[in-house]
């Protein structure tokens, strides 16, 4: 019997991997009873484990045993190993009794920084330990194929929890998440003296000392009216920002990963502008959904956003080709095909050793 132990942050967790696990489940339907969660202190999981200890290896090896999983999946994201121990538990858990599949929710393409290099250093032993490797995106499949001369990277999209299409309500914007240097917040503010007509609300809670006092000078400066919601968004207040908008911007510098929150607008129906960053913007400009901006550069978001409120019916079309291929009951039953697949490959090698 396939038996998946599935190792992420699980709900009622504040994560975003949270909620993409949970989306995953939702989606499998009662081939959910097969999937064993493994999390951590606080969540619902089946069984818990410190992410960030070096015992991890071998609680999972316990749970392994205990559960007789047929293979595990690692939902990954450097921090949820630990940021100064770089990750050395999870890449010794790799060598486990049963195949592993690891997603890797960021694909770092620049080495440019000393943390850069590190990052880039710990995929490379991720890649090479794994048994598959799932990203979001094509680019991304063929950067690690290429970079690591391998053939074990698969893409699967990322998920969308579909929602009623969107219908233009006027001119209003949403800049959504948890607010960092790296958001590029700044550039959207500064943008918004440009864009008379239009509406701006930024809601998210600010998670480091750097960009709250960027924000507060950026809004000081600024001679327009923004709304400000700095706290932590619930799902029921989340849906009401993202019904009242009309456009959603996403001014990063720096996003090595596939974003919830551009998923959540296109499951909305709603089109983005986004910056040419990292893995961030490939499917809006694969799919058309959105319009690609240039990083730090407030010139380059208002012509974005104009771009988009002066065509902006034509974004629709891109929206319901990306709704079709990354709805979240499709992208579940790409990982079942994925482990049952995996499964049978293993048996078969077995049964010739």
């Amino acid at each position: 019997m396939l038996k998946v132990g599935l190792l992420s942050p699980f709900l009622p967790e504040r994560d975003g991997i949270a909620i993409y696990s949970d989306n995953i489940l939702r989606g499998l339907g009662k081939n959910k009873k097969n999937i064993i969660k493994i999390g951590r202190k606080g969540s619902n999981a089946d069984y818990i484990v410190n992410f960030k200890s070096f015992s991890l290896k071998k609680g999972l090896e316990n749970i392994i045993k205990k559960e007789k999983l047929s293979l595990l999946h690692i939902q990954y994201v450097p921090t949820l190993f630990g940021k100064y121990n770089l990750n050395y538990n999870l890449v010794r858990a790799l060598k486990l009794s049963i195949p592993i599949i690891v997603t890797l929710h960021e694909v770092h393409y620049s080495t440019k920084s000393p943390r850069n290099k590190i990052l880039a250093n710990i995929e490379k032993q991720i890649v090479k330990k794994a048994d598959i490797i799932i990203v979001h995106t094509p680019m991304q499949k063929d950067f690690l194929a290429k970079k690591y001369k391998t053939k074990k990277v698969i893409c699967i999209y990322h998920g969308l929890r579909l929602n009623q299409m969107h219908k233009r309500l006027d001119n209003n914007i949403l800049c959504f998440g948890m607010i960092s240097t790296q958001k590029g917040v700044k550039y959207l503010i500064r943008a918004m003296k440009y864009l008379p007509d239009c509406n701006l609300t930024i809601a998210g809670k600010i998670i480091d000392k750097k960009a709250e006092k960027e924000i507060k000078q950026a809004l000081k400066e600024s001679k327009v009216k923004i709304k400000t919601d700095f706290n932590w968004i619930d799902e029921d207040k989340k849906e009401d920002y993202y019904k009242n908008t009309d456009l959603v911007v996403l001014p990063h510098t720096w996003a090595p990963y596939q974003s919830g929150i551009l998923h959540n607008s296109v499951a909305y129906g709603i089109p983005v502008v986004v910056t040419r960053v990292g893995s961030l913007y490939e499917m809006a400009e694969r799919f058309r959904f959105g319009e690609t901006v240039t990083p730090k550069s407030s010139k380059a978001i208002v012509e974005g956003i104009k771009t988009i409120f002066r065509n902006y019916p034509k974004y629709k079309k891109g929206i319901l080709n990306y709704r079709k291929v990354a709805n979240w009951p499709r992208i579940a039953e790409e990982h079942l095909k994925l482990y049952k697949n995996l499964k049978i490959n293993i048996e078969v090698k077995c049964s010739y050793q």
